[in-house]
């Protein structure tokens, strides 16, 4: 009880060698052993300051008390603390490089309740950092998300929890993904991943420009696709690789071919061997098939073409843009109604 050390063993007197750089004193103890023996768990962490290096040695120090007499156990965790130390230091890596990320990201622990989040988390959904930093649970995070209209209206609110419960298994089974269309106008990619130890990620992406372009680009293929179809002369383009990429309605019924029900891409060839089925022989269809597979410059021609059925078609052949080819099929009726002196003929 006086603090006085009565008895150690050969790892504590080596130790105190390596600290003090002499034997052990009885008056002078390794350890704060008057605190040590205050704790209640009879348990406590400490250090010792190397006079060499001046590095710190860690100990797990345990207490254990028989009449008047203590006995101090201190076992090596310089390895745990390195552990512990460079999972701090990947921990906060990871931290900052979250913190760049665009995409809002949420961690769920194997409790449910909120572990890590970044940033863009916050700017996306509206949620306040307070909110989140008291790691809410799953469900009162979604319901805050609905709260504040992040996330689309249930149909049912009887069913809202079981709504969320379905997330949130098929969250942990890494099948969640789902596109969530707000009513401000944005677009939200939602998916759910399993992590180790029964964690679980939310990653929130706002996709709403991609949408927006997306949109405009299918809206812009529509029009163009229809003002082709408008037209009454046959037009079919193919690659420089010869696959067809697009041909208009009136090709489709001049030649009564439908590409689009193929499921095979169709390629000059192909259409080659379809057009002089229903046409007589003639050279230019070979003379056809060389020019969409011509490397280099190209200058467009045309020639006239005599279909089974007695219709005699004017083909021309151009060059476009990215090495494609543009054949057009035009009647030679309508050529000379619209260009009386086009043809001598």
């Amino acid at each position: 009880d006086s603090g006085d050390v009565q008895w150690y063993n050969s790892a504590y007197a080596s130790l105190y060698q390596r600290i003090f750089g002499e034997g052990p004193d009885s008056k002078q103890p390794l350890f704060e052993t008057f605190a040590m023996a205050r704790q209640p768990s009879g348990r406590t962490r400490a250090s010792l300051q190397q006079n060499n290096d001046g590095g710190r040695l860690w100990f797990d120090v345990n207490t254990v008390q028989s009449g008047t007499k203590t006995m101090f156990h201190a076992m090596d965790i310089n390895a745990v603390i390195q552990a512990e130390v460079a999972q701090r230091n990947f921990v906060q890596t990871l931290a900052k490089t979250f913190a760049q990320l665009s995409i809002g990201l949420a961690i769920f622990d194997r409790n449910g309740q909120l572990a890590l989040f970044n940033p863009a988390l916050v700017d996306l959904t509206g949620l306040q950092a307070e909110f989140l930093s008291a790691r809410p649970d799953l469900l009162s995070f979604f319901d805050r998300l609905r709260d504040n209209r992040v996330m689309p209206e249930p149909k049912n609110y009887h069913s809202w929890r079981q709504e969320i419960a379905d997330v949130i298994a098929a969250a942990t089974d890494g099948r969640y993904q789902e596109t969530w269309s707000l009513d401000t106008g944005h677009t939200y990619c939602v998916s759910g991943r399993p992590h180790p130890d029964g964690a679980i990620a939310f990653l929130i992406e706002d996709i709403s420009a991609e949408v927006s372009m997306t949109r405009n680009y299918r809206a812009e293929l529509e029009m163009s696709q229809s003002l082709m179809d408008s037209l009454n002369d046959g037009l079919v383009v193919f690659s420089s690789a010869g696959i067809l990429q697009f041909c208009n309605a009136a090709y489709r019924e001049m030649w009564k071919l439908d590409p689009e029900s193929s499921f095979a891409e169709v390629t000059i060839i192909d259409s080659l061997r379809d057009w002089q089925k229903q046409s007589h022989p003639d050279p230019a269809w070979g003379d056809v098939r060389d020019f969409v597979f011509k490397v280099g410059e190209r200058a467009p021609w045309d020639s006239i073409v005599e279909r089974d059925d007695e219709n005699r078609l004017i083909c021309s052949v151009s060059p476009i843009a990215s090495g494609a080819t543009l054949i057009r099929f035009e009647k030679i009726e309508d050529a000379i109604q619209l260009h009386p002196n086009r043809l001598s003929v």
